[in-house]
């Protein structure tokens, strides 16, 4: 929420992180892994809408992606958010859709270069507190998206709209958007080359929950790989383009208390003031807790013991989860595929 905001940060202000310990871009602050060779260490990452529909599967370009974010926004759909740190990882993404609050509220701390079209009144007045320039197709058009025709006509013109790394590059020189800046880790990391931090809650080869009657989603451990398996509409979640599963090594599932937003009687209303929550890492989970404060704040995770958690290195998905869908959560230690796992409505 904006009520309350203390500080207006410049998306290209060089005070994003005043913690000097912040500033010291010595790993990728989505992964916590060490930088690619001659990868650029103050790059802003970039942040895409993505469109989450049953329609819209498979989307393109979301195994690229470092972190993705999913949350309800309204009528029991979810939308998603991708984040890349590297632009040039970029081929092709979407179908891209409109800019919402709670997904804002992630961005910001994260100093994101944020790419949309279109956008909810609540969240152009975000946008517009925080003076954020940002990448939207209705402004912006062809310039910096491209539409699929065949899409267009075989599932409806707002499935059809992608954009990739050339186009984002064309918007950005457009609206004057600086590219390199300082900004927050996404999470505290555990040191990279240390041994990982093992959740000591349980056992969850398997996780499924429902963000409501529409929309479920499931993880899967696959052993082999150390990751998590993301599947959608009790279907494995595929990538159009590469033709794989969605894959995270981290799972972080947040609780918070999702109403209506009064001002319009549809749109999901995320608290993002804290709660409790799951961090699901190499088939095991643990419960935890969060909080976030105001828009500009980063996402902080803490422990069963109060500390602040310890996030594995690699990619991660973070869902906020309406406390009434809490209870069709269903962790499993029995290692299943997602077709004998029941899906929760």
């Amino acid at each position: 929420m904006m009520t309350g905001c203390s500080s207006k940060p410049d998306s290209n202000s060089e005070d994003i992180a005043a913690d000097p310990a912040v500033k010291r871009k010595e790993y990728n602050y989505l992964t916590g892994l060490p930088f690619a060779e001659g990868a650029d260490k103050k790059a802003r990452p970039i942040a895409v809408m993505i469109n989450n529909l049953k329609i819209a599967h498979p989307q393109s370009g979301l195994t690229n992606a470092d972190i993705i974010y999913e949350a309800v926004t309204e009528g029991g759909i979810t939308r998603l958010m991708a984040l890349y740190s590297d632009i040039e990882k970029i081929d092709k993404v979407g179908p891209v859709r409109s800019a919402r609050d709670a997904f804002i509220e992630m961005m910001l701390p994260l100093n994101a270069i944020y790419v949309h079209i279109g956008s909810s009144t609540s969240a152009t007045k975000m946008l517009n507190f925080y003076s954020y320039q940002d990448i939207d197709g209705i402004y912006l058009g062809s310039l910096a998206f491209q539409q699929n025709p065949e899409l267009a006509k075989s599932k409806g013109p707002e499935h059809s709209w992608f954009t990739d790394k050339n186009l984002i590059k064309a918007g950005i020189e457009k609206n004057g958007i600086v590219t390199k800046n300082n900004f927050y880790p996404a999470f505290q990391f555990v040191e990279y080359g240390k041994d990982p931090v093992v959740p000591a809650g349980g056992n969850a080869n398997n996780v499924a929950f429902a963000y409501s009657s529409y929309a479920d989603v499931a993880f899967n451990y696959d052993a082999s790989s150390g990751k998590y398996m993301k599947s959608a509409f009790g279907a494995p979640h595929m990538d159009a383009d590469t033709n794989s599963q969605l894959a995270f090594d981290n799972v972080i599932i947040i609780i918070a208390d999702v109403g209506i937003q009064e001002e319009n009687g549809v749109l999901a209303d995320i608290d993002m003031s804290g709660g409790t929550g799951y961090y699901f890492y190499g088939g095991k989970y643990e419960e935890i807790t969060w909080e976030k404060g105001e828009p500009e704040q980063p996402l902080m995770l803490y422990g069963a013991d109060g500390e602040i958690l310890g996030v594995n290195t690699g990619k991660s998905y973070v869902g906020i989860l309406d406390k009434d869908q809490l209870e069709t959560m269903v962790i499993s230690e029995e290692t299943q595929t997602v077709a004998s796992v029941e899906r929760v409505q």
